[in-house]
């Protein structure tokens, strides 16, 4: 990691990272998406987002590109990503359909949109978003992004890379969606740079990763350097889909880096035939967890209770024999009845940093079939430090190793299949099938 510097601007401020705006507006703001039919939000400490204009820093190099979604990802997908200066205001992204296009096959421009956030130390960093809709489900684009100084006409752009939109399942009801998951890299880049690779070779249409990806939310350093520099790979060519973990804190930088649905913290996804509902168990007031984001989460599991398979992905497991943190009887309480009601099929969870899938449960009961039942999975071994795991009369398997996992979904099966750094199978998944 690189060391943080200290600079002591005029007015006395000690600033660690980028020198202080002592102008700077952070009030956040909204701004609504042309063409998208959705708005972007920022928060306290954050500029209002704005379109990008053609002004070019000192070292407009892009790095940090990385996938999100907001509307739907049919039809709709966000591109982020940083410079190597703060100062380059340029966020334009080229595109056109197809794989590996080369730059001048990128019949496309289109503006984007910039703002600033604060950091460690009131340090200031700026983030680029381009967002593309009214694209074509189940299709390939190829994109870069950056810009054109206007004064010497050279361009600053990323490579190209190339993505693929979610399926339409009316036109390709036969379709099969792999989803990765993933959780738990903080302080591990050398695992977590392992594990992005295996998922690459292992080609998944969209990633789950279910909260800590750092260990402290608002030290930007370790964003940039540990987890998103080694992550560029996959996350520029697949969306990333976020849950916030007790390391994320809830921190500005990791609201200002990633663009999700809702609120950001509670919200749910389509992909293919998988319905994803994503939850904060985290919340910046503890009372949320029975009150507001309880009802978030019911909310959307009612209004998507035709969906043929229910996901649901949080942080801090309900169930887990590890004998670092364990089962939260609090979310038991709180939110597994929500589950249950619901008949959500699979919970993707991380925090105890080891590999472990339950036998099918409602309630605290083991069920002899998965029909009804839920299995909850915990896969936080990324790269943070393993805890010990354990067994207890609910576990169909438990082991102490850093992993990462892919999920088949198809109308008719779930299937999900966990593997260690060095591509070994972990040997107990899970499949389930409705006919």
């Amino acid at each position: 990691m690189r060391a943080l510097f200290c600079i002591v601007v005029a007015a006395g401020a000690c600033v660690k990272g980028n020198p202080i705006d002592l102008t700077f507006t952070q009030n956040g703001g909204t701004y609504a998406v042309p063409g998208c039919g959705y708005s972007v939000t920022t928060l306290m400490g954050a500029e209002a987002p704005i379109p990008g204009t053609d002004v070019v820093g000192p070292d407009p190099t892009v790095r940090l590109v990385h996938l999100g979604v907001i509307g739907d990802p049919e039809t709709s997908v966000v591109v982020q990503w940083r410079t190597n200066d703060e100062a380059t205001l340029a966020s334009t992204i080229r595109w056109g359909q197809g794989a590996n296009l080369a730059p001048s096959d990128l019949d496309h421009t289109d503006n984007g949109i910039e703002f600033r956030f604060h950091g460690l130390g009131m340090a200031v960093y700026r983030q680029h978003q381009a967002h593309l809709c009214g694209l074509s489900p189940g299709t390939t684009y190829s994109y870069q992004v950056g810009g054109t100084d206007p004064t010497t006409g050279a361009d600053h752009f990323s490579p190209v890379y190339t993505f693929h939109t979610a399926p339409d399942l009316t036109a390709n009801p036969d379709t099969t969606v792999v989803m990765g998951f993933v959780g738990d890299s903080r302080g591990g880049y050398d695992v977590w740079t392992q594990l992005v690779s295996l998922l690459i070779a292992r080609a998944p249409d969209v990633v789950l990763f279910s909260g800590d990806a750092v260990t402290e939310g608002i030290t930007q350093d370790e964003w940039d350097v540990g987890f998103l520099d080694n992550a560029q790979p996959l996350f520029a060519t697949t969306v990333v889909i976020f849950a916030n973990g007790n390391h994320e804190d809830n921190a500005l930088n990791y609201y200002s880096q990633f663009a999700l649905p809702g609120d950001q913290q509670n919200f749910g996804v389509d992909w293919g035939y998988a319905h994803v509902t994503v939850a904060n168990d985290t919340p910046a007031d503890p009372n949320a967890i029975t009150g507001a984001f309880h009802d978030a989460l019911a909310a959307d599991l009612a209004a998507h209770a035709s969906a043929r398979w229910k996901l649901v992905m949080h942080h801090q497991p309900m169930w887990s024999a590890s004998t670092k943190h364990g089962s939260s009887t609090v979310l038991q309480q709180a939110w597994q009845p929500v589950f249950d009601a619901n008949h959500v099929d699979l919970v993707l969870n991380g925090h105890d940093h080891d590999y472990e899938v339950t036998k099918p449960l409602i309630g605290t009961d083991v069920q002899t079939t998965s029909d009804n039942a839920t299995v909850y999975v915990v896969a936080g071994g990324a790269g943070a430090e393993l805890y010990p795991n354990g067994t207890q009369y609910w576990t169909q398997y438990s082991e102490s190793t850093y992993s990462a996992a892919v999920i088949q979904v198809s109308r008719d099966m779930l299937e999900l299949d966990a593997f260690r750094p060095d591509g070994t199978a972990i040997p107990t998944g899970f499949t389930k099938t409705k006919p």
